[in-house]
């Protein structure tokens, strides 16, 4: 049943995450992961990445049980660079204490206890951002890891990029002069176009956006993931809230208060680690303090036994 049946419906873009991650983080969609990230990170000729491997695809009924975060889109590409790519929407005070965080995390996480460290790869991460973050005029931002005074590199194993969409504000598809701008267009205005058919002939040129917009569609007109999708806007929308709230009362205490507030509403310990930056360890602490259960896994039947030959 198709219930987007007009302009009054909610119709969500790529700054929801969850349909961020529906369409650049699925399996089959590499290509699509792919073209966004030559595009937004100026990659040309042996620079581009023609192949990906995603990491950890979204698989829907895990994530309707609560069992799988929404955070980001990781792959790697075959020469075994790693990309974690991120779609912000608020820029909290602790938002580069949480981009240092998850870097080194996805930098970490490529080897196992026993392995070499000759087996970690660059790490690329880059952050989408819908509320300005950094002081640069620039709606691009690349950092690397310097000398504070010659400016030598000290690694290329790990890149920060940022690009941040409220500094962007050409709505006007005919005024868009690149692949960059074009796709920083339908991350930041692709709900305005409800089918592909809808997509200006600049648009409709540019290679991945066409199926971008019917992928966007899909996800729209269907009204379980409508309800998902809805359903994590207001979370959202509630933990910036009590965020704010938490970062005028004193940030320990107030994080305390919204790990509780969420640990209230059944959350898991995974979710709220990721929404707070709090340890798993910690979260555990504060969930046996106030008498919390750990969330408990959906129920799995018993496999039933053959019979003994």
């Amino acid at each position: 049943m198709n219930i987007v049946d007009n302009s009054e419906v909610k119709y969500f873009g790529l700054t929801n995450d969850l349909l961020f991650k529906i369409v650049f983080g699925s399996k089959g969609n590499e290509k699509l992961l792919a073209l966004m990230l030559n595009a937004l990170l100026s990659l040309k000729g042996s620079q581009q990445i023609e192949e990906l491997e995603i990491l950890n695809p979204i698989n829907l009924p895990e994530w309707q049980n609560g069992k799988q975060s929404v955070i980001d889109v990781k792959a790697r590409d075959i020469s075994g660079e790693v990309y974690c790519v991120e779609i912000q929407v608020k820029a909290h005070a602790e938002i580069l204490k949480r981009v240092l965080f998850y870097s080194a995390a996805s930098y970490t996480r490529q080897i196992v206890r026993g392995a070499k460290y000759a087996d970690l790869n660059k790490t690329v991460c880059l952050w989408i951002m819908c509320e300005t973050t950094l002081p640069e005029p620039e709606i691009y931002n690349k950092y690397l890891i310097k000398h504070d005074k010659n400016n030598n590199i000290l690694t290329d194993l790990m890149e920060y990029h940022f690009v941040e969409l409220s500094k962007f504000d050409k709505s006007k598809p005919a005024e868009l002069q690149n692949r960059f701008e074009k796709w920083l267009h339908i991350l930041k205005f692709g709900d305005y176009y409800r089918s592909d058919s809808e997509l200006p002939g600049e648009l409709k040129k540019e290679k991945g956006i066409c199926e971008v917009i019917k992928q966007m569609s899909t996800a729209n007109t269907d009204e379980h993931m409508r309800y998902e999708l809805l359903a994590r806007e207001m979370f959202l929308s509630d933990l910036a809230t009590d965020l704010d709230a938490a970062e005028k009362k004193g940030i320990e205490k107030g994080i305390e208060k919204v790990a509780l507030k969420m640990l209230a509403k059944g959350k898991s310990f995974e979710e709220i680690a990721e929404a707070t930056d709090l340890t798993i360890d910690q979260i555990k602490a504060i969930a046996s303090n106030n008498k919390f259960c750990e969330p408990a896994a959906p129920y799995k039947a018993p496999r039933k036994r053959k019979n003994a030959t």
